[in-house]
């Protein structure tokens, strides 16, 4: 294999890895205003949700813990998100059935929170670590699902 060929093979293998831990949305941002000692006024943004930040941190750690280049990637990429969330208590039967899914029980998560505020969450996370910007992102693949541990799987593949 020629130096060339072993360098483009190593720039295409995607990156991947998973985040253990209740997946967080990034929520709505309020602005608060603080009154400046000599006058005028501080505006400060705080994001809705107080767990998207550490939240996020967890997908950073584990993103630089599975991106091994030195630069980061800079062309157009596809990205793979897959939230696990555990099912609710009421999903589960009682008594000697309580390791049983009800058969009432959904197929799908349609609960809250929204895929893209999970996603949106996840992608900021991995500017700075995998991406030089989120906006290099040309598809998007986001789902959430019951699953446990709940956790986030993250592929990142260079187009």
């Amino acid at each position: 294999m020629s130096v060339r060929s072993h360098t483009i093979d190593h720039l295409n293998r995607p990156v991947r890895f998973t985040v253990v831990g209740r997946p967080q949305q990034k929520g709505s941002k309020t602005s608060r205003q603080y009154p400046r000692p000599g006058g005028g006024v501080n505006v400060r943004m705080i994001d809705s949700n107080p767990n998207a930040k550490p939240w996020a941190a967890s997908v950073s750690a584990a993103a630089a813990d599975a991106y091994h280049e030195p630069d980061l990637i800079a062309g157009p990429v596809l990205v793979e998100l897959v939230f696990f969330f555990a099912r609710p208590k009421g999903h589960w039967g009682t008594g000697r059935n309580a390791d049983l899914l009800r058969d009432s029980a959904p197929d799908h998560m349609t609960t809250m929170p929204d895929v893209d505020k999970l996603a949106r969450c996840a992608l900021d996370a991995l500017t700075g670590v995998v991406l030089r910007d989120d906006a290099q992102v040309v598809h998007l693949d986001a789902t959430k699902a019951y699953g446990t541990p709940e956790r986030a799987e993250i592929v990142v593949v260079r187009v």
